[in-house]
């Protein structure tokens, strides 16, 4: 299944100059103070996935485009800067698309995969979910007024919209409104047919809509249950109308169109209730805050489950949730309710869950964790000035970096420094092979140390050693004595400043095991004049690791090694040949006196011996 890698935004709403949410495919809790730019997030995926249902791409491009009056761009930045929302997917076989809309670029139309996402995804924030507190006494709740261009957008109907100005049209529930509300200009007259039309569309939404609500509730009332609500709902669906005759007219016609109604019902099977007061048309005045929230997250996700039931999504599509301050006013025990069932039903979906509750995030946080589940990223988000420009500061919660930064901004620079030496301990550790990381005795080497030895590891794997280099250079002003009670170097905010810029980009560097010692690899090869084939047996004496570059090719680290030679099947080597090197330039040396046949490339042609394998089939990244 495909999954959300990276969020991707530059000059949206709050952010400001380009901004990467790594979430690496994982699920995510994101704290966001007020203020922060947590719901720009939000609304960043929302304008994403309704970016599909634009006919044209100039009312997806108008948000970005710095000379319309509806642009989402951040006001900070210039007009000649381009704004963008970028998500990047990744699949099961670790394959990459990347979606983009912009003020040139809308290219989310282009194959199915954001299409189908639409249908296996739901997005609620609070301001939705709170409307339906917000009916007054008087009146019933109708859902009509809270779904146009909310959820419509997100229905589709049996049957396509035919139109009395043949316009094209789709199945989208969205459609028929925009279609059927302004009503006809001109009117037309009854008995012409595109007046006929007209009604004829207006009978088949009505008809539509009702079915619709129908095939949802018993969806609804399940998930009720799920909540553990004591009552059921049903639908009052009353038709829309479009030029009905005027209150006390049976001659003269409004030539409007009045919008449907779709009144929710509460039914109560108490025994101590009367007959008559199990039935709460007004359920507003009836239920508190969590029973209403409750049908209001019963009704979204029977949404959810008739939107997947009724589309043939494929085992690829993306399906994610996203929950905005979802759960702001309910107490702890609804809240804990409500997280069991989203954290039990939604496991095969990409959750993406916000909130500016530090109480609550921490209250998730430990939910997850008795769930067992280990697939989700933590985010801390804080509003922050660079040039007395605002814009977020986002960190995972966990990341010494990300704190670092955090306390730098605030003025706590002894803070810092620790948190800056703690990243710094803690990239050696990801980033050093054992060999080079500990001492004789299995002792770990001091952070000073390590850091040389980075230098000298980078050197050795034709990596860029001026980053090590740089961050070397800062273990006696920082990495030092930011940890101790000393006052003998001044510790400046730029020299922070800097080690948090050198650590944010050899953080960039991937690092990760790749082979364990003790595996054996080969390759085979026949000489220039094809008299001769020769097969290389290596085995590994060091752990080898995968290395990774920002925009450079995959390499595999330096190690040693012990070969044997094989000539035309015969042992070559009475004795294993022990030298250090990379296979690549081990494979490219034999490869220059060869028939060159062969792929040039090691990956290719370099196998793992106990599964016949290419290295290439097993690399990461």
């Amino acid at each position: 299944m495909n999954r959300i890698k990276q969020i991707k935004l530059k000059h949206f709403k709050f952010f400001y100059g380009e901004v990467t949410i790594d979430f690496n495919r994982h699920n995510a809790l994101i704290f966001g103070e007020n203020g922060s730019g947590k719901s720009s997030i939000y609304w960043a995926l929302y304008t994403f996935l309704q970016s599909v249902f634009k006919s044209d791409a100039a009312k997806v491009q108008k948000y970005f485009n710095p000379r319309h009056e509806e642009n989402l761009r951040n006001r900070f930045a210039p007009d000649e800067d381009e704004s963008y929302i970028k998500l990047v997917f990744e699949d099961d076989q670790q394959s990459i698309t990347e979606k983009m809309i912009s003020n040139t670029v809308v290219n989310t139309k282009m194959g199915n995969l954001i299409q189908q996402a639409t249908q296996g995804s739901e997005l609620v924030n609070y301001k939705l979910l709170s409307k339906i507190h917000d009916f007054k006494n008087p009146f019933q709740i109708d859902l009509f007024p809270l779904m146009d261009k909310d959820t419509l957008m997100f229905i589709n109907f049996r049957e396509v919209l035919v139109r009395h100005d043949g316009v094209m049209a789709t199945a989208n529930a969205q459609d028929w409104w925009e279609y059927i509300k302004p009503g006809m200009h001109p009117r037309g007259k009854m008995h012409e047919q595109s007046y006929k039309t007209f009604a004829a569309a207006v009978d088949r939404f009505n008809t539509e809509l009702k079915f619709y609500f129908e095939s949802i509730v018993e969806s609804v009332n399940e998930h009720l249950v799920k909540f553990k609500q004591p009552f059921t709902v049903s639908y009052d669906f009353q038709n829309c109308s479009y030029d009905a005759f005027v209150e006390g007219s049976t001659t003269k016609r409004n030539h409007e169109t009045i919008a449907p109604k779709v009144y929710v019902h509460a039914h109560f099977s108490h025994t101590k209730l009367a007959e008559e007061k199990r039935n709460v048309h007004r359920p507003h005045t009836f239920l508190n805050e969590a029973k209403l929230t409750a049908i209001a997250l019963s009704i979204r996700f029977a949404m959810l489950d008739q939107k997947i039931n009724s589309t043939r999504l494929t085992d690829d599509t993306p399906k994610f949730l996203v929950l905005d301050d979802l759960l702001i006013s309910l107490d702890m025990s609804n809240r804990e309710r409500v997280l069991d069932i989203i954290l039990s039903d939604f496991s095969n979906y990409q959750l993406i869950i916000l909130t500016h509750d530090r109480n609550f995030f921490e209250l998730l946080r430990h939910r997850i964790k008795r769930f067992g589940q280990d697939n989700w990223k933590y985010f801390e988000m804080y509003e922050c000035e660079k040039n007395d420009i605002p814009k977020p500061l986002i960190f995972e919660s966990d990341s010494y970096l990300g704190q670092a930064e955090y306390y730098l901004k605030n003025g706590k620079f002894e803070i810092s420094g620790n948190l800056l030496r703690k990243e710094a301990e803690s990239f050696t550790k990801r980033f050093l092979p054992d060999r080079y990381r500990l001492g004789v005795y299995g002792q770990l080497k001091p952070l000073a140390i390590n850091l040389k030895e980075a230098v000298h590891f980078s050197r050795k794997n034709d990596l860029d050693s001026k980053l090590f280099e740089d961050l070397e250079r800062h273990t006696k002003f920082l990495l030092n004595q930011s940890s101790h009670d000393s006052y003998d170097v001044p510790l400046f905010r730029s020299e922070l400043e800097n080690c948090l810029k050198t650590l944010k980009e050899v953080k960039k560097i991937r690092s990760e095991p790749f082979l364990k010692k003790g595996m054996q690899v080969e390759f085979e090869l026949t000489t220039a004049n094809g008299a001769d084939t020769y097969r290389f047996e290596i085995w590994l004496e060091d752990d080898f690791r995968l290395l990774k570059e920002p925009s450079k090719d995959s390499v595999i680290s330096i190690g040693i090694v012990n070969y044997w030679v094989y000539k035309n099947g015969t042992k070559t080597t009475p004795d294993l040949q022990h030298k250090q090197d990379t296979l690549k330039k081990i494979y490219d040396h034999c490869y220059d006196d060869s028939d060159k046949i062969k792929n040039a490339d090691f990956w290719e042609e370099v196998i793992i011996s106990c599964s016949g394998a290419k290295l290439k089939t097993a690399r990461k990244f």
